[in-house]
């Protein structure tokens, strides 16, 4: 896992191509303000995902994993906790739908506090819930999903 603010970006350049091509996103800020809600392809290696939603409790909630995308989450507006933990050899409790590139999992990890201008970028052993923040609030992040294999 990777977690820094959005003006440091350019230190994780080299990962992939396609976490390349993220951090380049990120650090255009034209091309962040042309996004639309909701999910759209940027090229065949990154889709872009723009969501608005009040934080809400772990409570009842898994961490999630990817194996095909790794995630760079950028939070564009308000601030949110998310629960990270890395995976060994753990059993999820829902299997990996490889369709939609996930697996959860019964964890208890670290919660980090992710504020404006900063980006997670959650690899495939780190499992992660992020949307978590009480009192709930209003927070637009950016989801980039670069595919990796």
């Amino acid at each position: 896992m990777i977690f820094d603010h959005q003006l440091h970006a350019s230190h994780y350049l080299g990962l992939h191509k396609a976490i390349d091509e993220a951090i380049e996103f990120i650090q255009d800020p034209s091309a962040i303000a042309q996004l639309s809600f909701g999910r759209q392809t940027i090229s065949p290696q990154l889709d872009a995902i723009v969501d608005q939603y009040m934080t809400g409790q772990s409570q009842d909630r898994y961490l999630e994993a990817h194996r095909r995308f790794v995630d760079l989450q950028l939070m564009l507006d308000g601030s949110e906790m998310m629960q990270v933990a890395t995976l060994t050899d753990q059993t999820p409790v829902q299997a990996y739908e490889e369709q939609q590139d996930f697996a959860l999992y019964d964890l208890q990890g670290q919660m980090i506090h992710v504020a404006q201008h900063h980006f997670v970028i959650f690899m495939p052993q780190d499992a992660h819930l992020p949307c978590l923040g009480q009192p709930s609030k209003p927070v637009k992040k950016l989801i980039l999903k670069a595919r990796i294999a």
